[in-house]
């Protein structure tokens, strides 16, 4: 079996999580819903092909609210699985209120960074006043911001460029490839944010994107801009599964690379530095 790192996966327990954004009355019009909609653990991660080490599991809306309910869940839910955390907290919050929180979450041993999706119109939020200190608190905790929106949204990705230039020891992570999409004019922001050493970038969440770059051009786009060390591939699972199984997106990623050092680093050895895991 080939042993790998994933560093975006969701796990589920609709009885005893909210998952308001799933279950509630405007679900996402994604295809093969249902197999979405459903539990998900960590033993629908065993496959013939690929052994999963440790993984990363990011926030999923178990009760945004009260996060730090989510980092217990896991805690009795994923061991002895290896992983890291990211739970949700609004980068937006009043600085001394968001500092509370953090402290809060940052007793879990396993936590890593934070989530707040900012996609689309949301995306405005990281001009937010707010921000950039919330960020350099996580950076004195020594967390990161897992980032999540379009590169073709330039104010924005200049912006995150200038957090990480003005705060050199915050590491940030985009999420999904920054949602590279072949009808927008991504170019700029990506040369923005590579040229930062504290961002790295997941190859995942194409089944996110309407118009996705062939794989093998994104990968190379992706190793272009951000080199070998700052590039993971990911899963996104269970909401891969609007296109691929498990076994089969990751069959796909070892497909890609031919260099069995380059598969290393991007499959396993990326993502153990980067959320330290052991």
């Amino acid at each position: 079996m080939i042993p790998i790192i994933d560093p975006h996966i969701h796990f589920f327990d609709l009885e005893k999580g909210q998952y308001h954004w799933l279950t509630g009355t405007n679900p996402p019009p994604w295809p093969n819903l249902s197999l979405i909609k459903a539990n998900h653990h960590k033993a629908q991660l065993n496959n013939p092909t690929f052994l999963v080490k440790a993984i990363v599991h990011i926030e999923a809306g178990f009760n945004n609210d009260q996060p730090y309910q989510e980092l217990e869940w896991l805690e009795q839910t994923v061991p002895p699985l290896q992983y890291g955390a990211i739970a949700y907290l609004d980068i937006t919050l009043k600085p001394c209120l968001f500092s509370q929180q953090l402290k809060a979450l940052a007793q879990s041993r396993c936590l890593r960074g934070i989530r707040d999706i900012t996609e689309g119109n949301d995306a405005e939020r990281l001009l937010h006043k707010h921000v950039q200190k919330n960020l350099a608190t996580l950076s004195q905790y020594q967390l990161h911001f897992e980032a999540q929106f379009e590169l073709h949204l330039h104010n924005i990705a200049y912006q995150v460029a200038q957090y990480c230039l003005q705060l050199p020891s915050l590491q940030i992570i985009l999420n999904h490839a920054g949602l590279l999409d072949t009808d927008t004019p991504y170019h700029s922001g990506l040369s923005a944010l590579s040229q930062c050493h504290n961002i790295a970038i997941k190859f995942s969440g194409r089944e996110h994107v309407a118009s996705p770059l062939e794989p093998k051009e994104c990968l190379t786009l992706l190793l272009s801009y951000f080199g070998e060390e700052r590039v993971m591939f990911a899963s996104n699972y269970p909401v891969c599964l609007i296109r691929q199984q498990y076994e089969a997106l990751w069959l796909s990623y070892h497909a890609l690379v031919e260099d069995n050092a380059l598969w290393q680093k991007l499959s396993y050895h990326n993502a153990k530095r980067l959320y330290r895991l052991k």
